[in-house]
């Protein structure tokens, strides 16, 4: 079997497209591609040539959450659920402390497990395709209260509401209207995340993870928690090279080029 979790690098390692690539589940994920998923994020965390990553899924479609077929082998198994269920939220963490921006490329279902893979993204590029929603409640089972928080941050209490008591999918236009979607595209949604990104790649990274780090505390409520990660990126970002280079470029009237440390 081909890989499950494709990933493909361009500009010269500066940008990753991730590929869900599962079509025959609708890039459904079962737990070998949550762990590959968790992993390969997990792994951008060091890359310090890395800008831009772009999520996708193959063959027009997002992510249709989690592999049903899959996950209900392992309920049979209280412990091995449990597993289940910790490695998808260690995939969702791992995409979400990504230290640059992720972009998620939104065509066909984006449901469940894959919209909340889509809200760990820090933007969310759709088409005329799109169709998002959660149906929980049309399987008789509950959304993770840390997915409705993420859910109620981007469209609010009323429309998640709405979103989960009905079940019903939405198109990409009140996906949009909703706040769920970030832009709209006609074109390619890989091509338009890539250009929805292109200028954050100028930004300095020390200062965009740093702002990253801030940002997930606060839409967590957890930002005394993370009191000691943002001062020790703080003093980071004041002693880097990237700082020096920005004030020497400010009072030279010139564009600064930033390296990342």
């Amino acid at each position: 079997m081909s890989s499950e979790i494709l990933v493909e690098r361009r500009d010269g390692g500066r940008i990753a497209i991730v590929t869900i690539n599962r079509p025959y589940r609708r890039n459904a994920c079962d737990l070998q591609a949550w762990t590959k998923l968790r992993d390969t994020f997990g792994g951008f965390a060091d890359d310090s040539s890395l800008r831009l990553v772009v999520l996708t899924g193959a063959a027009g479609q997002f992510c249709a959450g989690d592999d049903i077929i899959a996950f209900r082998e392992v309920l049979t198994d209280p412990v091995a659920a449990d597993a289940y269920r910790a490695r998808i939220q260690q995939a969702y963490a791992a995409v979400q402390s990504t230290p640059v921006p992720v972009v998620a490329a939104v065509s066909g279902n984006c449901v469940g497990g894959g919209l909340s893979l889509a809200m760990c993204c820090d933007f969310r590029v759709g088409d005329a395709t799109t169709r998002a929603g959660v149906p929980v409640a049309k399987l008789g089972l509950m959304y993770p209260s840390i997915q409705l928080i993420r859910l109620t941050h981007l469209i609010g209490l009323s429309t998640a509401r709405r979103w989960l008591y009905t079940g019903k999918l939405v198109d990409a236009a009140e996906a949009h209207a909703a706040g769920f979607l970030d832009t709209l595209v006609d074109s390619d949604t890989v091509e338009g995340a890539l250009a929805f990104g292109a200028p954050m790649m100028e930004s300095a990274p020390l200062s965009i993870a740093g702002i990253k780090l801030q940002l997930n505390a606060i839409a967590a409520g957890r930002l005394d928690a993370a009191e000691d990660a943002i001062a020790e990126a703080t003093r980071r970002a004041e002693g880097s090279e990237d700082y020096r280079n920005a004030t020497e470029a400010f009072a030279q009237k010139r564009k600064p080029v930033f390296i990342g440390r």
